[in-house]
């Protein structure tokens, strides 16, 4: 065996449906008989040592996260940036592996190894902390947070109706002020909802804005300007028709950074609204938000098996 062909495989055991260690137990195995050194590692202090070293040696193949899209953000951001990453999913939507066609085939992940094929992905930061797929303020964030206060186990995306329910009695709506910093100018605008993509891809297959590009060095910043209930409603049914774009008070622009302060109510006093990052809780406003050109390395398919045309062109010219 040779032992430069080093592969780590983080597992999140509260990643999917079912018992994914199985196929984790499968995936290491299938490595093993393609010639690579590969162990599962869950705690992530002795992945971070082991990958680090091996890195530093030169002995890593990749790292390959078993588990969704906290789990390869998690990975981005305790790893060195030019460690290479490879997503075997095993989340509940997986929206970054959907997006470069990567499945839970065990075969084509091992093909996938072998090709050797990285695109320099880029990678949004806020307040310090990488996301890769996208990030939101306000209502759905709400949800989000609320989600995983009472989350046990895998996420399953019935268990959103508790969360969904109880974020609609308590979320206010409140307007939210955003800055697009580009030179001396800064320019503000003001919404309700804020969505922050750099993959265009959202869950329950909403395409919220279908040309975002994560290797074009720019975040998309799509908006609604209304409050309330009534109007989530109004836009979700707009979404789903893929008619969003014609409404009067929707947005989308494109920024290298910008910041969200956190609103204030009629006493001068910063309200909290939550912000959610790949799926997973964030944290409150304010952010500050820039994009990171080509910060991730990610070992993707040699033929790309996505519905995105920009996807399948990226991986045709890598």
């Amino acid at each position: 065996m040779d032992a430069e062909r080093n592969v780590l495989i983080a597992a999140n055991p509260k990643s999917g449906k079912g018992s994914t260690l199985e196929l984790v137990a499968k995936l290491n195995q299938s490595l093993q008989s393609c010639g690579y050194r590969s162990q599962v590692v869950t705690n992530l202090d002795q992945l971070q040592s082991s990958a680090i070293e091996l890195h530093q040696q030169h002995r890593l193949t990749a790292v390959v996260s078993a588990g969704g899209d906290g789990t390869i953000s998690t990975l981005a951001n305790l790893l060195p940036h030019d460690v290479p990453l490879m997503i075997f999913p095993l989340g509940t939507e997986n929206l970054l592996a959907r997006y470069w066609g990567l499945t839970t085939d065990i075969a084509a992940a091992c093909n996938t190894l072998r090709s050797g094929r990285v695109v320099q992905m880029d990678v949004g930061l806020a307040n310090g902390k990488l996301f890769l797929v996208m990030l939101s303020c306000g209502f759905d964030a709400a949800v989000v947070h609320c989600m995983h206060a009472q989350r046990v186990g895998p996420i399953r995306r019935w268990m959103y109706a508790g969360p969904i329910l109880k974020s609609l009695m308590r979320y206010k709506y409140p307007e939210m002020a955003w800055t697009e910093v580009c030179g001396h100018v800064p320019q503000e605008h003001h919404a309700a909802w804020i969505f922050v993509f750099n993959v265009p891809r959202y869950a329950a297959a909403l395409n919220f804005c279908p040309l975002a590009d994560p290797l074009d060095g720019r975040l998309d910043v799509c908006t609604f300007q209304g409050s309330g209930l009534w109007k989530g409603l109004y836009y979700l049914a707009y979404l789903w028709r893929g008619q969003h774009e014609s409404l009067p008070d929707y947005t989308h622009r494109q920024v290298r950074k910008m910041t969200i302060q956190a609103p204030r109510d009629q006493n001068g006093q910063p309200i909290e609204v939550p912000y959610q990052i790949d799926g997973d809780p964030g944290g409150m406003l304010p952010l500050t938000i820039e994009i990171q050109p080509g910060r991730l390395r990610l070992m993707v398919p040699e033929v790309c098996q996505t519905s995105d045309p920009i996807a399948v062109e990226r991986v045709a010219f890598a």
